[in-house]
């Protein structure tokens, strides 16, 4: 443990206010979750602006000890347009190319978009996934409410980045994605249908 480098996940949490029907605020309750696995550092930011989310993601860019890329934020699917909302007055469509560019060459082993709907945009995770070259992209297929927000990325980053069975997790991201989809479905979290089969959490890999 003592010799091991420490890793870092960059959180990037923007503006999500009670207007656009959300109070959550996940950078405190990171911050605590990541304290107890000793080996893994937070770096959280706020984010503000579309000049904000490219600053950081460049920071990610160059510190190769971030493992991870989260980002909170409302998501937003239509037929035209699958949009990153960062204000109520500013939001990023990632059909185009330019908003895919903001996520070039992230070089990272996971990035984990917060945001309701993306994850519906199948081709739109593999393309991000290309982009990006991280090893997996993760967001969510449905609106979700911030109580599953919390305990879904708690789950997620206790079976990729904490303890398990007393030991540093180094489980692979796919069986992590498993693992976590029968968490959700067990404990009422994913609360569709059939959420084994079309999950609240959708997944893109490299191959």
């Amino acid at each position: 443990m003592a010799n091991r480098r420490k890793e870092k996940i960059l959180l990037l949490e923007t503006q999500m206010d009670a207007a656009m029907s959300s109070v959550r605020s996940q950078r405190l309750f990171m911050r605590e979750l990541f304290e107890t696995y000793g080996s893994i550092e937070l770096v959280d930011k706020e984010v503000h602006s579309r000049a904000d989310l490219q600053k950081f993601l460049d920071v990610a860019r160059r510190d190769r000890q971030i493992r991870a890329v989260h980002l909170i934020a409302h998501g937003r699917r239509a037929r035209r347009k699958t949009q990153i909302v960062l204000t109520k007055s500013e939001s990023i469509d990632l059909r185009q190319p330019a908003g895919q560019r903001l996520f070039k060459d992230l070089n990272v082993e996971c990035l984990f978009l917060s945001c309701c709907e993306l994850g519906r945009d199948e081709t739109l995770m593999r393309r991000l996934r290309l982009v990006s070259r991280a090893s997996a992209v993760f967001s969510y297929t449905a609106e979700i409410d911030d109580y599953q927000a919390f305990l879904t990325e708690a789950l997620f980053y206790h079976l990729a980045y904490g303890y398990v069975r007393g030991r540093l997790s180094h489980v692979d991201l796919h069986e992590v994605y498993e693992k976590l989809k029968f968490s959700l479905d067990y404990l009422g979290i994913d609360a569709g249908k059939e959420p084994l089969v079309r999950p609240l959490l959708a997944a893109a890999f490299k191959q």
